[in-house]
């Protein structure tokens, strides 16, 4: 990878990270109410709301992740290419 890329791979590395805590505390999350649902404060639909926001932000992550990655490698493949002309 170029120095001058570098950061966007860490940034990859780190939306990849983002990604899996999201969905880890958005399972947790909703877990935690459902054994405590049922209350007022917290119904049992708000975890259904709390896993369905921990999947959609795991995807989004993981999807800017992967773009970042793709990214990368377009432009590795094209410095590459020019190189051997």
């Amino acid at each position: 990878m170029d120095n001058g890329y570098k950061f966007l791979g860490i940034g990859a590395t780190i939306f990849k990270v983002l990604a899996w805590v999201s969905a880890v505390i958005g399972v947790v999350a909703s877990i935690v109410i459902f054994i405590g649902g049922g209350t007022p404060e917290a119904t049992r639909t708000t975890g259904f709301i709390g896993l369905l926001l921990g999947l959609v932000y795991f995807f989004i992550f993981f999807t800017a992740s992967e773009v970042i990655t793709l990214l990368l490698e377009i432009k590795n493949k094209v410095d590459k290419g020019s190189s051997a002309v």
